[in-house]
Parts: structure tokens; sequence; C-alpha cells
């Protein structure tokens, strides 16, 4: 079976139960941008892949989501809005790279539910995050493996943090999904087992990172592998402001697959029970109707 992962840290630990070792390895994990990912697995070159949440989300009737794992955060250095101005001088417009497409609707909506800023996002094609910084606009979304250890003299906030602080809930970057019914127990129950081996094998995995103590930090008490129930319910409201925000026309579902007599996740962690909606809210409706085996536009445009 081919699984196909983000070429991020954060991804690889998914995974590490497997490229450790520590329990067996039925897949040929490929790495690649995230946007790619999901082309191959439209195009039926991979079993499984991870994909960004939102872009799951909007092609919810054509995929199945495997339970109890995906890429879950309280914080996310990989992902920072920065600008001059601070707090007190909020940009007027933000450059990003368009392939962003799930990070750009997360400080979207951070910024105009958190502070009541818009705006405008502006798309450029093939910029570092170093060259995204030197556009002529106010703000620049740093996206990648080099975000982190970027030194930048301004203002910059942690898209993650900046989800929790608004939500109350971890943000969900990732999830494991398939093409609509093609999930089976063998590949859910090895996905599971991975999972719980990476946890269990975490401190091993942080130690040969040497990485930096602000990002060990991160792979120590930030990041998670879980569906648990407070992702689920972080998926809730992630939903919802899809809905709001016309990413979908309805609030989509979350289409989870079930073991059928294989094991169960012994840790309780997923599918858990979906969290009620907020008080005022909607509650969930029907998934969009995209046509089935596709997914939406990957390279979306800036605000008009």
């Amino acid at each position: 079976m081919k699984l196909a992962i983000w070429d991020l840290p954060p991804a690889e630990f998914l995974v590490s139960g497997f490229t450790s070792g520590a329990v067996s390895n039925p897949f040929d994990i490929l790495r690649f941008r995230p946007e790619e990912c999901a082309r191959r697995l439209v195009q039926g070159e991979v079993d499984v892949a991870l994909l960004p949440t939102t872009l799951a989300l909007q092609a919810a009737d054509s995929i199945d989501v495997i339970p109890s794992v995906g890429l879950v955060s309280w914080k996310y250095p990989y992902a920072r809005l920065a600008w001059s101005g601070g707090l007190h001088d909020y940009p007027k417009t933000v450059a990003y790279d368009r392939r962003v497409s799930q990070e750009r609707f997360i400080a979207r909506v951070v910024l105009q539910e958190h502070y009541g800023e818009e705006p405008a996002f502006v798309p450029y094609d093939g910029l570092s995050p170093r060259q995204l910084m030197d556009t002529e606009e106010d703000a620049a979304l740093l996206v990648g493996n080099d975000v982190p250890a970027m030194e930048v003299d301004t203002f910059s906030m942690d898209l993650g943090r900046e989800w929790y602080e608004l939500t109350n809930y971890p943000m969900v970057w990732g999830l494991f999904v398939t093409r609509r019914d093609q999930a089976t127990d063998d590949l859910t129950e090895a996905l599971v087992d991975g999972r719980k081996a990476a946890e269990e094998n975490r401190d091993v995995w942080v130690m040969a990172q040497e990485t930096s103590q602000r990002l060990g930090e991160f792979y120590r008490e930030d990041l998670r592998s879980a569906l648990d129930r407070l992702a689920i319910a972080s998926l809730t409201e992630l939903r919802q402001y899809m809905f709001y925000y016309d990413l979908t026309d309805e609030v989509p579902d979350l289409p989870f697959v079930f073991l059928g007599q294989g094991k169960e996740d012994d840790d309780d962690e997923g599918p858990p029970p979906e969290a009620p909606p907020s008080s005022g809210d909607q509650p969930p409706g029907s998934p969009p109707n995209f046509p089935k085996g596709d997914l939406p536009d990957l390279n979306p445009g800036g605000d008009d």
C-alpha cells in the first residue's frame, strides 16, 4: 500500500512508529507537498494520504477519513503571520503562497473573529517565506519547513496558538483519508498501530531530530497524533467556520470509517461522539455535493 505524507517534520512524527521499526510497516511511504498528496490520492496513485483538513472536508462526499489519527497541535511554528505593526497597527494586505489554502483560511478566520480585522490576501507564486516578507504587502503568511528557524524583525503570530485562543481547542491540520469506500480494516489498523507506536517512542524521535529547544518543546508538548474528543470538537468548530465563510455550501460531514471485525483502538480516542455545536451555531448538515472522486481547487486565488 502507498501512503503519502507531507514533507514536514510534524507529519514525519505520525509515521515514526513505522520508520523506527517499532511496528511492522505495510506502507510504501512517499513524501510530498500537501497539495501534491491530494493530487496523487485523486489520481489513484496512492492508497491513503495525509490531506489538509479543510481540503478533506470540502470533499467529504468523495473520501473516507481514518479514525483515531491525525496531525493535531496546540501551537504550530510551521505557520506564522508576520507584519511590522503589531496588535496596534493591523495589516491591510497579506502576501501568501497561493498553495497554502488552509493556512490562509485559518489566518483569515483568526484575524476576523478574534481581532475584528479583514485584510485582503494577495496570492504569489513561487516565492519562499523570506521572499514573501519582501513584497509590497503589509504582512506575510509564512508556511513551511524553514519557518520555525526564521529570524524576523517584525511581530508574528503562531496560527496554531491563535486557533487555540479563538476556539479553546487544538487545531487539526491534517487527516488521513482514502477515496470513498477504499479504506480497509488492515489499512486502518496499521495507521492506528503506527500512531500508538509513535506516541510510545516520542522522546526517542524528538532526540533524533537534533533540533532547537523551542521546536523540541513543540514536538514533546504541543504536537498530537490522536483524534480525541478535543480534536473532534475542534473539527466541529472548523466545519462551522468553513460554512460561514462560504468554503462549503453546508456544514460538511465527518466521513469516518469504522473497523469491521478488526480490533478497536483501546485508547478510546476515535472516532468519539461528535461535540455539540456551540450556542447559537447551526448543527452539522449534509456534505457539499462535489462530484465523486473530485477535490476542490487546490490553488484558489486571492480575495476579490
